[in-house]
């Protein structure tokens, strides 16, 4: 008798069946007995509803960007779902896109709706109006974040693939077939967040209130009208070991800085610059951030220059290019002509040093900074404007020192910080320092006792945005 061989691979011998035609499923009702909510099949294209996103704890100085923009109504913080809720036109999205310093990205909600299973979320999706955005020659990407474990939505991912069958659904009712997916550069993102919310808040939602009340479980459907993230601003061509995100860097200089910006001088005109100092400038994204806010150039116009569609929205079926471009020419001219060097870095590592001019220099602020191989032991104050109207501008020492996550030993880093609260306590007297660090430990080795404290969190990292006043 003989065996099989079991390492071989088994071969049916019956005929195979007759293949079958792709199946293509026939749209499906919203379920009402469910109570699903139906989204609004109108978009109300002169008053968006938009949301800006940006990382925990910046939400009050993205809120101050957005209060201070024209065109923009209504900013609230969005709730649950996180992030600065606002209102306004295209126009308005195109200027968020292009001004914001703080956003990582802004959102064009298109339904906030309850989610209670699979089924509410295709339903949900299907009953959206797509092909304004989109057309069927076009490409798409889903990107979902958030889980509701107690509704079977456990994994973001199946989330994901239940919008886009949703969406190429709709599309085969109404044209016969479907656009492609494309991950890395689709005409559309649609960005799909699940969270849940305090029944008794209502519709309004908010992060407070309901307390002990049941959590009912939404889901946000959100069109990314930034695509790439917006810290991606184009400047940073240089880099060196743990670069500081250049949103957070942003942040920083809002806390700093930001009461300068309402009033600013008009361009052409002589304007009071603040001096900034960064004694870890590292590639210099502190100083290239301090630059373009205290010379009023929006950083998304940095962008413009690195690729032809720099922005998600410029892909939609209803881009307004003669909008973009007026918004676009009212950001440029009101930029503020600088005059003299006002921005200082120093650092002991000379890739750093090098770094940072290059940075400098493709963001255009060559002219008005000046960077140094030097020890923070040994720097000196730079010297007092000659011009009298700048002798009473601001001072400002901005530092982000290695604090032992990715960079250094946390023993290492004691004498650091011990000799950066010596310089600043005996040479700068007169400047506010804002030092920023995710080691409490380590801070408490500067010496000084902080005027002020800003929890900001880098990715997963809780850090303190410590300013002190040095008199």
């Amino acid at each position: 008798m003989t065996f099989p061989n079991p390492y071989r691979p088994y071969r049916d011998s019956r005929p195979a069946p007759p293949r079958r035609e792709e199946y293509v499923p026939e749209p499906r009702p919203l379920a009402r007995s469910r109570a699903s909510e139906t989204p609004r099949m109108q978009i109300n294209r002169q008053r968006l509803q938009l949301r800006a996103l940006c990382p925990r704890g910046v939400e009050p100085q993205l809120a101050a960007e957005l209060a201070r923009l024209p065109e923009i109504e209504d900013v609230l913080p969005a709730g649950p779902e996180g992030g600065v809720r606002f209102y306004g036109s295209r126009s308005a999205m195109y200027r968020a896109n292009l001004e914001l310093r703080c956003a990582s990205r802004v959102l064009l909600q298109l339904a906030d709706v309850s989610c209670r299973g699979p089924e509410d979320v295709y339903a949900a999706a299907f009953a959206l109006p797509w092909e304004e955005f989109l057309s069927v020659d076009g490409t798409l990407a889903v990107s979902a974040h958030g889980t509701l474990p107690e509704c079977g939505l456990s994994n973001s991912m199946f989330v994901a693939l239940r919008v886009k069958d949703a969406i190429c659904d709709r599309f085969r009712s109404r044209a016969g077939r479907r656009p492609d997916v494309s991950v890395q550069s689709p005409d559309l993102r649609i960005h799909v967040q699940l969270y849940t919310r305090p029944e008794s808040n209502g519709a309004a939602g908010g992060a407070a209130g309901g307390r002990g009340g049941r959590s009912v479980p939404r889901m946000v459907l959100s069109l990314d009208s930034s695509d790439t993230p917006l810290h991606e601003r184009g400047y940073r061509i240089a880099s060196v070991e743990a670069p500081l995100k250049e949103t957070l860097a942003a942040t920083f200089v809002e806390i700093a800085l930001g009461s300068l910006q309402g009033s600013a001088t008009p361009a052409g005109s002589p304007a009071s610059q603040p001096t900034v100092v960064d004694l870890c400038c590292g590639s210099g994204t502190l100083l290239v951030e301090a630059g373009l806010h205290i010379l009023r150039r929006s950083p998304g116009l940095l962008r413009i220059g690195g690729k032809p569609r720099h922005l998600g929205c410029m892909g939609w079926r209803d881009f307004d290019t003669a909008g973009f471009g007026r918004v676009r020419d009212e950001l440029v001219a009101q930029a503020v002509r600088g005059s003299g060097v006002f921005l200082y870095g120093y650092d002991l590592d000379r890739n750093a040093v090098a770094a940072a001019r290059r940075n400098l220099g493709t963001a255009g602020l060559s002219p008005f900074s000046q960077i140094s191989l030097a020890d923070l032991r040994e720097v000196a104050p730079p010297p007092l404007p000659s011009a009298p109207a700048d002798v009473s501008a601001p001072r400002i020492v901005l530092c982000n020192p290695p604090y032992g996550e990715r960079m250094g030993s946390s023993d290492e880093l004691v004498g650091l910080y011990r000799a950066l609260g010596d310089t600043l306590k005996r040479r700068f007297t007169g400047y506010t320092a804002y030092v920023y660090t995710a080691n409490l430990d380590l801070a408490k080795q500067i010496g000084l006792r902080p005027s002020a404290r800003h929890i900001l969190w880098n990715g997963p990292l809780e850090g303190r945005l410590l300013q002190f006043k040095l008199y």
